[in-house]
């Protein structure tokens, strides 16, 4: 137990009651709108890519040339579910509690830790925002609850469902506004373009529940450019390689941008009547091909990575099913662009585009052949590294920012724009506001963060840690079997050895760096029992592509020998910490 709470309890019981309750609502008119547009699995260099080549016109008129980019955007966890309870935390994933994609959901309910009645969106409910979620909550919703479920703190609910999320076509999703809850069911036949369906929805909240005069929240997650499962039912290949042959489906009036690769899953027989069929989408080997760590893969690499990755070849079709994902997940983010057109479109007649704050970022990056992976999870740039745009209301006062900014920052920067904050202790903050940075100020930050990742649990390993485990029929346990096979055989790269890393941009040497430390038995968030088996370091001023581990040699040099310790120090205190003691442990 804290000091302060030791106090609360003994001393100060009546006048820290007083000071835990919600605060007074702002006045509405002071706050702004918040809308928030997390898309899933979109890595910086493709939307780098897309933006360059007038691919997303909306986003680049409403948002970057209007706001501020935020250039060294880091997630904490890159993978879909930890990142995700972390933008509704303001936490590393060590201090929130979701370690991975398996537990998701099911680990929120009945982990015992009360979380989802205080994460961000009932803060700003309780400040006095109308609230609505519209796409992708958290793995495993619908699955491991009632689909009726609609967590605390929204006034409208759109959320898609589970197993469906990932079909753009095939999808369920629980509507739930003015507390009246339908199950909208696509999963027997095709529907409406999930993204297009998505982008109807945040309108009518606009138009039919967002009340004039009081300030909205709105978190628009669009499954966009994340690949569909449904792939996996389709390929009978099952392994490393799964992950290059699955893609996405486009809105079938981009269709004619990739119709040579969908085949028998065209939608449309003829392209639609659009400037974009008369272009090319860039060509995604060519431009793949240009990176140097792309096909390659150095021998620093732990050797768990290096014994599971194999060199893409032309024979086996690795490039054609890359070329077909690389270019789908492009496809498909062009309807995203036409989303927050439209959106920005009705915010302008409704008379509140100059009063909303706009965040656009992604839950995190994605591999697509460098050092010959895929998919994401790993500390490497492609994958922690994420766009992040920030659309302040009026418009920007600075066009970027070097800055180091996380995904634990997004929380505690809408609920300083809102006028809300935790109640617990427990809640309090492991990022920080960045206002400041959107207002123009330059204020004191951090040089460094830490990345992290947990071994990820399958559904059998989940089962044999109850009791009921030994009571179960050998048909149910075959069942979980068939699950982890589907989350470690498809998805080996899930089974990687956890890590904890920090990652660092120091304005003030200039350095540049990612050190990692890997162990073989990272299971649970308390550090006993931790053995680094493998280290990495990579200075990414010289080498940015991390093709050269400078702890690769028994004995590194001695300049490298002095420079880790800084590193083994600072780890050492992000391992551990929280709120304040993470503020402190990234500025040292």
């Amino acid at each position: 137990m804290s000091i302060r709470s030791v106090l609360c309890a003994a001393l100060l019981l009546t006048a820290c009651d007083s000071a835990t309750k919600p605060p007074e609502p702002a006045a509405a008119e002071s706050r702004p709108n918040l809308l928030v547009v997390e898309v899933d699995d979109l890595d910086q260099p493709m939307f780098d890519l897309m933006l360059e080549d007038g691919w997303l016109p909306n986003i680049r008129t409403h948002l970057v040339d209007d706001g501020v980019v935020f250039t060294n955007s880091f997630v904490s966890d890159a993978v879909c579910c930890p990142s995700r309870a972390t933008y509704l935390t303001g936490q590393y994933a060590n201090n929130h509690g979701i370690l991975g994609v398996s537990k998701g959901v099911a680990y929120w309910y009945y982990g015992g830790d009360n979380r989802e009645p205080h994460a961000l969106p009932v803060l700003l409910h309780d400040a006095g925002y109308t609230t609505a979620h519209i796409g992708k909550y958290l793995n495993g919703y619908g699955m491991f609850n009632r689909s009726d479920h609609v967590p605390p703190g929204y006034d409208a609910w759109y959320g898609l469902l589970d197993p469906y999320t990932y079909d753009v076509y095939r999808w369920k999703q629980n509507v739930t506004v003015d507390g009246e809850t339908r199950i909208i069911d696509h999963s027997g036949e095709d529907g409406p373009y999930q993204t297009d369906a998505l982008r109807d929805q945040a309108l009518s909240f606009l138009d039919d529940v967002a009340e004039p005069g009081k300030p909205f929240y709105l978190a628009f997650k669009p499954v966009a450019p994340h690949v569909e499962t449904r792939s996996f039912r389709d390929s009978e290949a099952l392994g490393f390689r799964a992950t290059f042959r699955e893609w996405i489906r486009p809105a079938p009036r981009h269709e004619c941008l990739i119709r040579p690769l969908l085949g028998k899953d065209a939608k449309t027989e003829s392209d639609a009547d659009s400037g974009l069929c008369e272009r090319e989408l860039p060509d995604s080997l060519a431009f793949l091909r240009e990176r140097p760590s792309f096909n390659e893969i150095d021998t620093g690499k732990p050797d768990t990575i290096r014994e599971r990755v194999e060199q893409l070849t032309q024979e086996g079709g690795d490039f054609r099913a890359l070329e077909r994902q690389h270019q789908s997940r492009m496809a498909s983010m062009i309807a995203v662009d036409d989303a927050i057109g439209a959106i920005v479109d009705r915010l302008k007649a409704q008379g509140r585009w100059d009063s909303t704050l706009v965040v656009f970022t992604s839950d995190n990056g994605y591999f697509h052949g460098e050092h010959r992976l895929d998919s994401k999870l790993l500390p490497y740039e492609e994958s922690i590294r994420v766009p992040l745009v920030v659309r302040p209301p009026g418009g920007a006062e600075a066009p970027s920012v070097p800055a180091i900014a996380l995904n634990n920052d997004l929380a505690p920067t809408l609920a300083d724009y809102g006028g809300a904050s935790p109640q617990r202790e427990k809640d309090r903050w492991d990022g920080r506001s960045l206002k400041p940075w959107l207002e123009g100020e330059s204020p004191a930050w951090r040089r460094q963060v830490m990345v992290e990742h947990f071994i990820e649990l399958t559904v059998l390993e989940l089962a044999r840690e109850k009791e009921w485990f030994g009571k179960l029929t050998d048909a149910v346990v075959a069942l979980l079997e068939k699950g982890a096979g589907f989350e470690l055989g498809a998805l080996r790269n899930m089974a990687y050895p956890a890590y904890k890393a920090v990652r660092r941009i120091d304005p003030e040497t200039g350095e540049n760096a990612l050190y990692v430390q890997w162990y073989s038995n990272l299971r649970n968030v308390e550090p006993e029992g931790w053995d680094t088996d493998f280290e990495e370091f990579y200075d990414l001023t010289d080498d940015p592509w991390q093709r050269q581990n400078l702890l690769a040699d028994e004995e590194p040099p001695k300049a490298v020998a002095k420079r880790i310790e800084s590193f083994r120090s600072a780890l050492d205190q992000l391992k551990t910490c929280d709120a304040e003691a993470c503020v402190e442990a990234e500025n040292r």
